[in-house]
């Protein structure tokens, strides 16, 4: 399906661990079940990704060149994901996960640190605390499932124009942008400035690294951890790069009716375990930050229209042009446009998802590593309580086949409202409102 010159697509992929499998599901769906003209074109020519969704964004972006391979791979990708795929769960893992922790207790608890460095003549921790999990699988399973090289060669080519990776700086707190792009392809200033590389899985894995999970990664003597503790703006990327058709899948569930505290079963005078806090604490790192994105592009969508309706089609075009010609030196002036995002949410709450899956995995706990039953223990929440935790860390080929399903029927029900968006159609009577 040829495009408009004009228009640009992107595709915004958010954290949320194991939830990037339903956002697998609503890619295949896209890739499979829309119409022969839109499923095998090239979709989007700007990719952008963080945590979880820069690895589906990696792999999108590494096989753009082939959509029918896409969209059955990308579903495939989950399908084979397990625990051990991710992070070590062997009963070496354990122990050397209680051994570490036990050393660093007592080097930094118990004042052996002091010690311990005039022993050895050094400054640094002999003990560092680096993460909970040992996820160096992951690795060998990124450098076999990703075709890093084809990445390049799509962009070389024009394929693709651009892939950004969202990071944070963990010794500053502030957000970097990692981007692999086609010389056409421009940046538009003010904001954050990239960083212009040849992205590889070191990217990808830093901003997957959830802290204290998951081991923070040094890139060029810097260390970076997950993408979604700063991603306050996740279009931000696309709309640098001069996307005007934005395509975002969300993992968070919207729907939630907040209720009068003590009216639901979970919501009792019981304290609430390890898992439950430390479940809460990753839902807020992962909450997307769209609202306030979508609602600033509904006023300037509905400016424009308005000024359009009063002054001529052409109005738009005459103050851009005008606002050019007013730029000062240094000053960053921007091209006033229409952008139509597009958002697909969960239809059903992946936390209590995520729990009844835990639940039967529980069950049949000879079918549980030793890591994993440690962690099992230590860290189940409260019952009857969506298990926030587990539906980000639990890779289990059930509850992934249920969220790889949960996406695609989720894009199904705006099977019609997708064909529109990408053919340039209004979306409904007033193509300035915002899918949702």
């Amino acid at each position: 399906m040829a495009k408009r010159k004009s228009l640009k697509y992107a595709l915004v992929l958010s954290g949320g661990g194991a939830r990037g499998a339903y956002e697998a599901g609503v890619l295949y769906y896209l890739r499979t079940q829309l119409p022969k003209e839109i499923a095998r074109s090239s979709l989007f020519q700007l990719y952008c990704g963080t945590s979880v969704g820069a690895i589906n964004t990696a792999f999108m972006a590494s096989s753009a060149n082939d959509p029918l391979y896409q969209g059955a791979q990308i579903r495939n990708l989950w399908r084979i994901l397990r625990d051990e795929d991710i992070y070590r769960t062997d009963v070496r893992a354990l122990s050397g996960f209680l051994v570490k922790s036990g050393f660093f207790m007592a080097t930094n608890f118990f004042g052996l640190q002091d010690f311990l460095s005039k022993q050895r003549n050094s400054t640094r921790t002999p003990f560092p605390f680096k993460s909970v999990l040992d996820t160096s699988p992951f690795v060998n399973f990124l450098r076999r499932n990703v075709a890093w090289p084809q990445i390049h060669r799509n962009i070389e080519r024009g394929i693709i124009e651009a892939v950004t990776v969202s990071v944070t700086h963990m010794m500053s707190g502030q957000l970097v942008l990692f981007m692999e792009r086609h010389p056409s392809a421009k940046f538009r200033e003010g904001g954050i400035e990239p960083i212009i590389c040849s992205l590889s899985p070191k990217h990808v894995l830093a901003s997957a690294a959830i802290p204290l999970i998951f081991p923070i990664i040094r890139i060029n003597r810097q260390f970076y951890g997950d993408g979604s503790l700063r991603q306050t703006t996740p279009m931000s990327p696309a709309i640098h790069l001069g996307a005007n058709r934005i395509l975002v899948v969300s993992t968070q569930y919207t729907q939630r009716v907040v209720s009068i505290p003590g009216t639901q079963p979970w919501q009792s005078d019981a304290e609430p375990t390890l898992g439950d806090v430390l479940g809460t604490m990753l839902d807020a790192i992962f909450i997307d930050k769209l609202d306030y994105d979508l609602e600033q592009m509904r006023r300037i969508n509905y400016l424009i229209d308005d000024v359009e309706k009063e002054y001529g089609s052409n109005f738009l075009s005459l103050i851009n042009t005008a606002r050019r010609k007013q730029r000062k030196t240094n000053a960053n002036v921007h091209a006033l446009n229409k952008i139509i995002p597009f958002v697909i949410y969960p239809s059903q709450d992946i936390g209590a998802l995520a729990s009844e899956y835990f639940m039967r995995r529980l069950s049949r706990r000879e079918s549980l590593t030793p890591m994993q039953k440690f962690f099992a223990k230590t860290l189940e929440g409260t019952p009857d309580r969506p298990n926030e935790l587990m539906s980000f860390l639990l890779f289990d080929q059930d509850y992934l086949e249920a969220l790889l399903q949960l996406g695609f029927e989720d894009a199904r029900l705006e099977h019609e409202r997708l064909i529109r968006f990408f053919s340039d159609q209004p979306l409904d009577e007033d193509e300035s409102a915002t899918a949702v």
